[in-house]
């Protein structure tokens, strides 16, 4: 068994350094920045009041839109990103 283990490492030794080394391949993909959304400022809730207050509800409300619109920035710029990445590119 050990000189089977023997010649085993010793035929991958020597059998690892016959093969050629392939050459690097880099690939440049040329693209166009798409449009990055800045994230929204959210307006601050009302710490003196309950959650539920009306002033607060409608604070709650404005962040949701805000962070809404923010998704959809993002998404659009994904499907930039996407569109480029198929071929033929946009």
């Amino acid at each position: 068994m050990r000189r089977a283990a023997a010649l085993l490492s010793i035929l991958m030794a020597v059998g690892s350094g016959c093969a050629p080394t392939p050459a690097a391949i880099t690939v440049h993909q040329a693209y166009t920045r798409c449009p990055r959304p800045t994230a929204p400022e959210l307006p601050p809730l009302d710490p003196e009041q309950r959650l539920e207050t009306p002033a607060n509800i409608n604070l709650l409300l404005e962040r949701d839109d805000r962070r809404c619109a923010y998704a959809e920035q993002q998404d659009a710029a994904l499907d930039c990103y996407e569109g480029q990445a198929k071929p033929g590119g946009q």
